[in-house]
């Protein structure tokens, strides 16, 4: 006999797995908003489509660049600690872009150090995981995890430009900083807090930018 697969029901039954899942569909919404919101504040400053590309491609070169050193923080310091300073730190860099006057290209690179922060948050979810759930719910929260992302980055581009249209481009952008605070507060309510993982034992693969967002 084979052995029942876990339910939905029973994964989201997991205290821990319901604020991780909240939170990281909040960060996924913020990483979209802030991507698409910058570009368009970019390209309506300058009329430039190459600046206004180039912003939205800094989230992508963040990965390249700074994901194989950045990740490693998951391992060095606790991974519930990491997702907070990581949402925190976006949360307050993230409103820097509604200032007046700041030039394009000084918009790129905050939108490329904002998306510094990527990394290191999904590489201490994904190390996190495993220790919140076990067996097969596991396996059902990784899909549920995948096909939401899916879905985020498609949705994010209507509703940062619904919001752009509904609060203008800075009040966007206080929404997506706020998404990140409340992704925070979610983690330092729900997660447990556990040590650093000794570099002895074994780390779980991690998923890139195309599953997580």
């Amino acid at each position: 006999m084979t052995e029942r697969a876990a339910t939905y029901a029973e994964v989201f039954a997991v205290r821990e797995y319901r604020h991780l899942f909240g939170a990281y569909l909040l960060s996924l919404a913020g990483d979209q908003l802030t991507a698409v919101t910058v570009a368009y504040l970019v390209f309506s400053e300058t009329g430039s489509a190459a600046l206004a590309a180039a912003a939205y491609a800094s989230s992508y070169l963040a990965w390249l660049t700074g994901g194989p050193l950045l990740s490693g923080l998951a391992d060095r310091f606790p991974r519930r600690s990491v997702m907070i300073v990581c949402d925190l730190g976006r949360a307050a860099l993230i409103p820097l872009a509604a200032l007046p006057d700041l030039p394009a290209p000084a918009l790129v690179v905050l939108l490329f150090v904002v998306n510094l922060m990527r990394p290191p948050f999904v590489a201490a979810r994904a190390a996190l995981m495993p220790e919140v759930l076990d067996g097969d719910r596991y396996a059902v929260a990784n899909g549920v995890d995948n096909i939401c992302a899916q879905v985020v980055q498609v949705v994010g581009f209507a509703v940062g430009g619904s919001l752009v249209a509904l609060l203008s481009l800075r009040g966007a952008l206080l929404v997506d900083a706020g998404t990140f605070l409340v992704s925070a507060l979610l983690i330092g309510i729900g997660v447990r807090s556990r040590p650093r993982l000794d570099r002895g034992r074994a780390l779980p693969a991690r998923a890139g930018p195309s599953v997580y967002g």
